[in-house]
């Protein structure tokens, strides 16, 4: 078994890809060792000192350390991925969200969270026209749910973009960098199919789009 490491933006982190399926949709987003719990893999990843979260998505794990070096923490994560996947073990306990409490916060709470949650997404970049998901109406919705759980329904400019996967990935792990999401699901549409006209007037501008848009 092979394990591909790929650096982050963010040096902190760095994503593992075991080569198969991790989840089989959504995006994971452990903190803590309580909330790891949920997961054998992340559970066993936790034990290794330096590892302060684990995010987990379709094809890769992200771990994040805290005052260690990856050249001493990398030996032991792959070590633990490998070992994990090579058992046969289930990667989830329980389906994502399942044991997570409701919130009372209220539609005031959620909206604010969907504000910031929007906010994040801002740093992902289509790579193709250089600027963010948000404000080039990539993003159609941001449903923010009781236990953590958060929907994103977004799209590409074209069906069968490149950038799908890449896109997905970051919108999933950008919102899951909120305070309070646990699960993030992006799920993609193309219904209504994109259009210039869905840009914010600053993603207009940066590219040089006139007003008939």
């Amino acid at each position: 078994m092979f394990i591909q490491t790929e650096e982050t933006q963010d040096s902190e982190r760095l994503r593992f890809l075991p080569g198969r399926e991790v989840l089989p949709e959504g995006t994971l987003n452990l903190k803590t060792k309580e909330q790891a719990a949920s997961s054998p893999l992340a559970e066993q990843l936790f034990t290794i000192p330096g590892v302060a979260g684990v995010l987990l998505n379709k094809d890769s794990i992200v771990v994040t350390r805290s005052g260690s070096d990856w050249q001493h923490l990398k030996p032991a994560i792959l070590g633990t991925i490998m070992e994990h996947f090579m058992s046969g073990a289930p990667v989830l306990r329980t389906p994502p969200g399942a044991s997570a409490h409701a919130s009372a916060s209220g539609e005031e709470d959620d909206a604010t969270a969907a504000g910031q949650i929007r906010e994040a997404l801002r740093r992902v970049i289509d790579p193709e026209l250089g600027y963010n998901i948000v404000d080039l109406g990539l993003v159609y919705d941001v449903a923010v749910e009781d236990g953590g759980v958060t929907i994103v329904t977004m799209t590409t400019t074209t069906p069968g973009c490149p950038a799908t996967n890449y896109l997905k990935t970051g919108a999933g792990e950008a919102a899951s960098s909120v305070d309070g999401v646990e699960f993030v699901d992006v799920r993609l549409t193309y219904e209504p199919r994109w259009t210039p006209d869905m840009m914010t007037p600053e993603a207009k501008a940066h590219l040089g789009i006139g007003s008939q848009w």
